[in-house]
């Protein structure tokens, strides 16, 4: 949402954000939703509605729970990479997921750091997690500041995510749940090759090979793929409110945020 870290936001903008995403929840009803940046106060904004549950991580991370929908039964939230995982069972039965909300601190960093940091601490709980919670399906969502691309997000030795889902069904093994491969849901809606893009970042480290375009990204677990490959649509407006200039297809800071909402659509 570009608001927590952003003291000198206005408060024209603030409020222009929080009404955008107000609009789309009311638009859209979704289950979960996925926040990096979020405001510290979001739960006394009153823009989700009650039937809502906000739980909250340092540096900004939001998971908001439908609680019709969903159960809550255990949350922890991982300050040293920004991320917060919450375990949830669907109140109508069936699969029981650990949903990870994360925006990885990395942006600033060169090439080759930032694939050495994605690949320590957020591996590493992944894993724990995994060992803890082998029959729940994965959800990893949020912003990697990484390219779909990166080594570090489709090597074994990092996020294992991929964007061919037979490969993902192939690959999957109880047997090594530490290396459980991941579907890229968002690499599907890149094939268009056009706008709208994803959030526009020149860098500020003299590493940086920016300006990058990049997405956030959903990265879902086999047991999920498996029930239907996820549909993956990025939002360029909030009702009648365009997200996006209209004359290079990047999102407008001035209405909403530098990235664009990701509505991912999963079958039952």
């Amino acid at each position: 949402m570009g608001i927590y870290y952003d003291r000198d936001l206005s408060e024209d903008v603030r409020r222009s954000r929080l009404g955008v995403l107000g609009t789309l929840v009311a638009e859209h009803a979704p289950s979960i939703v996925a926040l990096q940046e979020a405001p510290e106060d979001l739960q006394r904004q009153r823009v989700l509605g009650p039937r809502y549950q906000v739980i909250s991580a340092p540096g900004g991370i939001a998971t908001v729970i439908l609680q019709p929908a969903w159960k809550v039964l255990d949350y922890s939230g991982m300050e040293r990479w920004r991320a917060l995982v919450v375990l949830i069972d669907p109140r109508a039965g069936g699969l029981g997921l650990g949903f990870w909300n994360m925006h990885l601190s990395i942006l600033f960093k060169d090439s080759e750091e930032r694939r050495a940091l994605a690949r320590c601490e957020p591996l590493a709980d992944l894993r724990r997690f995994r060992a803890h919670h082998p029959a729940r399906g994965e959800i990893v969502s949020g912003d990697f500041n990484l390219e779909p691309h990166d080594s570090s997000m489709t090597g074994r030795d990092g996020f294992h995510a991929r964007g061919d889902p037979e490969w993902v069904l192939s690959k999957a093994s109880r047997r090594d749940m530490s290396y459980r491969p991941l579907y890229n849901a968002t690499l599907s809606a890149l094939q268009r090759g056009g706008p709208p893009y994803g959030s526009r970042c020149r860098g500020k480290s003299t590493h940086s090979a920016g300006p990058w375009s990049m997405p956030d990204q959903a990265l879902v677990s086999a047991e999920i793929v498996r029930c239907g490959k996820p549909k993956v649509t990025f939002l360029t407006h909030a009702g009648s409110t365009a997200l996006c200039d209209v004359h290079r297809g990047f999102p407008d800071r001035k209405v909403g945020s530098d990235h664009l909402p990701l509505l991912i659509e999963f079958t039952a």
